[in-house]
């Protein structure tokens, strides 16, 4: 491993192997509702580049570990690979109407839409940079299931994860491409077709009983929707090649939604659905699939918010309502805040200063979409409701920029304190001797 890490970049180099506490990004899986995560993102970016300094600042400049499932693998690569927010949307705008358009597929016989529309959007976006790749800015995983044996497959472009220089006789993790990757990882069940990766390297022999070839299909599949849990479990378990230290000090994770509400099965709208006229049994198994998809995540989310105290913690249900207080451990093993917009709940949206008829916002639920106006209104969602987690309603309120993304975290090169105005001179000289220190 040792002539590995001494390849990377020095910037890779330190965000991997470097002392000081680890800051991650999780992205959700969700369709053509990645560009509601590219909405949230934005504001994101917005705040942490003004925090910087830095003219040209990238969300891979201050998070160490960028993850996804699904369509946020999509996401994930892009940011890990220096894109802005406003390219990884520009990039759903490309996506929606290229990949998603009308089908007359119900996803029975044949899938729904054509992977391989997908892959060449994908190719121009990431060429073909293998997970070893420089082209990789900070830490990088992806999540996917291979149905052929049954596994669910977490890979990064750590140079100590077990499989980074390959199984015997197999493809080394480093040599597999990004793109690719990100095509299993998306690979949803009557979307998309599954897909095969070829598991020996091209032109050498094959070792008896050997895999030569696996099938991938979506993350989501092996309860990884929400990736939160398996990275914090990437981070901290050596066996992933991280050893990040745990701690609310130590580790801090913002986790991404794609848009959220509670399926559930409609029969007076069931029956107008194109899967159900043709197999109805088939249209509940799927039914059945994207409500087992959703409980995993809001498990996930329970979890995450019983390992750490969340400034603004999700609502989960009526039962344990938003877990304010509730711990499984004594002390936090990370700071961790969801940001997630309601897509069932039209005064919430209303709340956020936004009107959308009710069948706007249903059809805003849907995976695959290429109406303009539903992507715009997904954006919209996304960044007013970012802004609404970091807006102060009254002088009684936290700091909730703060709160959420403790300076404690800003990385050294960090110039400024994430408040506004200084409210005394006091404070104004507080900040010019913590800036002092920084450098």
């Amino acid at each position: 491993m040792a002539s590995d890490q001494n390849a990377l970049s020095e910037p890779l180099k330190s965000k991997l192997f470097g002392p000081g506490p680890k800051r991650i990004l999780s992205l959700d899986g969700g369709g053509v509702r990645g560009i509601l995560a590219a909405g949230i993102l934005g504001e994101l970016e917005r705040r942490l580049k003004r925090r910087s300094g830095k003219a040209d600042f990238r969300l891979s400049d201050y998070f160490d570990l960028i993850g996804g499932t699904s369509t946020g693998s999509i996401i994930a690569a892009a940011l890990a690979m220096g894109k802005t927010a406003d390219e990884v949307t520009a990039l759903y705008h490309e996506l929606a109407p290229t990949v998603f358009g009308e089908s007359e597929s119900a996803g029975i016989r044949r899938p729904r839409f054509d992977a391989d529309r997908l892959d060449a959007a994908l190719k121009r976006e990431f060429g073909d940079h293998e997970l070893g790749s420089p082209a990789l800015r900070t830490g990088f995983a992806v999540f996917t299931k291979r149905i052929d044996t049954g596994s669910a497959w977490t890979l990064t472009n750590h140079p100590g994860s077990k499989f980074w220089d390959g199984p015997p006789g197999g493809v080394p993790n480093k040599r597999f491409q990004i793109r690719k990757l990100v095509l299993a990882s998306a690979a949803a069940p009557t979307f998309f077709e599954e897909r095969t990766i070829d598991l020996v390297p091209e032109g050498e022999p094959v070792p008896p009983g050997a895999d030569v070839r696996g099938d991938f299909v979506d993350g989501g599949v092996a309860g990884l929707n929400d990736p939160s849990l398996q990275l914090l479990k990437v981070a901290t378990l050596k066996q992933y090649g991280f050893n990040w230290g745990a701690g609310d000090d130590r580790l801090m994770m913002i986790s991404v939604g794609t848009g959220y509400w509670r399926p559930a099965l409609r029969f007076d709208t069931l029956h107008a659905q194109l899967l159900h006229s043709i197999a109805p049994t088939a249209a509940r198994a799927v039914f059945a699939l994207e409500s087992m998809i959703h409980d995993a995540s809001l498990n996930t989310l329970v979890t995450m918010q019983a390992l750490s105290a969340s400034p603004k913690p999700w609502r989960i249900n009526g039962e344990i309502e938003d877990m304010r207080g509730a711990m499984l451990s004594p002390m936090p093993v990370l700071h961790f805040q969801r940001l997630d917009a309601r897509l069932d709940d039209a005064k919430e949206i209303e709340r956020l200063g936004l009107r959308y008829q009710p069948a706007a916002l249903e059809a805003m639920r849907e995976l695959a979409s290429a109406d303009a106006a539903t992507l715009a209104g997904l954006h919209e969602i996304g960044r007013s409701v970012a802004e609404d987690y970091f807006r102060r309603r009254t002088k009684d309120e936290p700091d909730w920029e703060e709160a959420i993304l403790p300076e404690r975290f800003d990385p050294a090169w960090f110039t400024g304190p994430p408040q506004g105005p200084a409210r005394s001179r006091l404070e104004a000289m507080g900040r010019i001797f913590n800036r002092g220190t920084k450098k």
